[in-house]
């Protein structure tokens, strides 16, 4: 069962969702900010799982506005997950901070394949801002995940022929890179394996095909459907039961 907080992130996303299926841009608009607004509350108050279906509802009215192209709800989701994150890694949620990056990345990723410039652009900066703070807070998952989203908008980028974004994203990469090598937290040759093993293992489970790392393909990656994404991570912790935390390649708690 979900909490009455959960229950309202989840109704407000849902409703953002519908708002850009009709195509009312105000009201999508109108329903990320009041996301943002639910989202600080949560945040002052600590309840890391309760924010995460913020995330996840921001994600998939972000995910819906590229679908639709709509520049403008796309650029502000992505600007209110930057906006939520940075208090988030202040505050070292690192289990959210995961989840604020696959939202990014996700929503960037998508963008750069449309030719959606302004929210590419905007998921770059965000990714990178996500990655400097995970490397400063010690969140390795964070900052291994963040700069292989990065790497994959770069190479989206190159295939769509956007150079300018694609240097944009290589730039703040190497910046995450160089930042974790002085730091002693991830190696250049971690970071760089680590899209590999993600294909690699997911490569094995054809009900995670969708997280294949663009550029990182083991085997031929299945049609995406039109609201295929990454499954919540609510449920995945139901599964796991209460209070469960995701590990990375690192076996690392994040």
């Amino acid at each position: 069962m979900f909490s009455l907080n959960e229950q309202k992130a989840i109704e407000l996303g849902e409703s953002g969702e519908k708002a850009v299926r009709e195509e009312n841009e105000y009201d999508a608009l109108q329903y990320i900010e009041y996301l943002r607004e639910f989202g600080e509350e949560l945040i002052g108050a600590n309840m890391e799982k309760e924010l995460k279906r913020v995330v996840i509802s921001l994600r998939k009215i972000g995910n819906k506005a590229v679908q639709k192209r709509i520049d403008s709800v796309a650029t502000s989701a992505v600007q209110v997950l930057e906006s939520l994150a940075e208090p988030v890694l202040e505050n070292n949620l690192s289990n959210a901070m995961w989840s604020f990056s696959k939202a990014v990345q996700e929503i960037g990723k998508g963008a750069t394949q449309f030719k959606m410039i302004e929210p590419a652009q905007n998921a770059v900066g965000a990714l990178e801002i996500i990655g400097s703070g995970a490397v400063a807070k010690r969140m390795e998952v964070v900052t291994l995940w963040t700069a292989m989203a990065l790497g994959e908008v770069s190479y989206l980028a190159d295939q769509q022929q956007l150079e300018d974004l694609s240097n944009m994203a290589k730039t703040a990469r190497e910046g995450i890179i160089k930042a974790s090598e002085e730091g002693k937290l991830a190696t250049r040759e971690q970071i760089e394996k680590y899209p590999q093993l993600i294909a690699q293992t997911v490569g094995e489970f054809a009900e995670l095909q969708n997280l294949q790392p663009a550029g990182y393909e083991v085997r031929p990656k299945k049609e995406p459907k039109e609201d295929e994404s990454f499954e919540e991570e609510a449920g995945e912790e139901e599964s796991k039961g209460e209070g469960g935390h995701e590990t990375g390649a690192s076996g690392k708690e994040k």
